[in-house]
Order: structure tokens, then C-alpha cells, then sequence
């Protein structure tokens, strides 16, 4: 995910809600295989949507 704040894509299926979404493929980290964010991204994003989509709970904190 990238932040977009300002909508630079508007009518791109992979940006929308003030990111852009993609999910990458291991073997092929060059190309997306997602094609709508609100179908291939959104599902598992949904409980997060309080914390503007991203899981913070359950990662440590980095340390310096």
C-alpha cells in the first residue's frame, strides 16, 4: 500500500480510499496480480478500517 491523499489516480481500480493497493506475487515481485483493490485488497483490510486500513495492534515496536 501506498499513501495517496491527494487521489492521483482517480480512475485506477487499484486506488482508492486514500491508498494505492496491489499484492505481489513472491516469485515475481515486479508485477501486481491484483486488479480491483475493493475486491483484491479490501476484504482482508476491513477490520483495520478504524486505523485507516493498516494492522498497527500485534507488530512490536522497532526500536532505535
Amino acid at each position: 500500500m501506498v499513501k495517496d491523499s491527494v487521489g492521483r489516480f482517480p480512475g485506477s481500480k487499484l486506488w482508492g480510499d486514500a491508498w494505492g493497493w496491489a499484492w505481489f506475487d513472491a516469485t515475481d515481485p515486479q508485477k501486481t496480480t491484483s486488479t480491483d483493490y475493493t475486491t483484491d485488497c479490501q476484504s482482508c483490510h476491513v477490520p483495520a478500517r478504524q486505523s485507516d486500513w493498516i494492522y498497527t495492534q500485534g507488530y512490536p515496536v522497532l526500536a532505535r
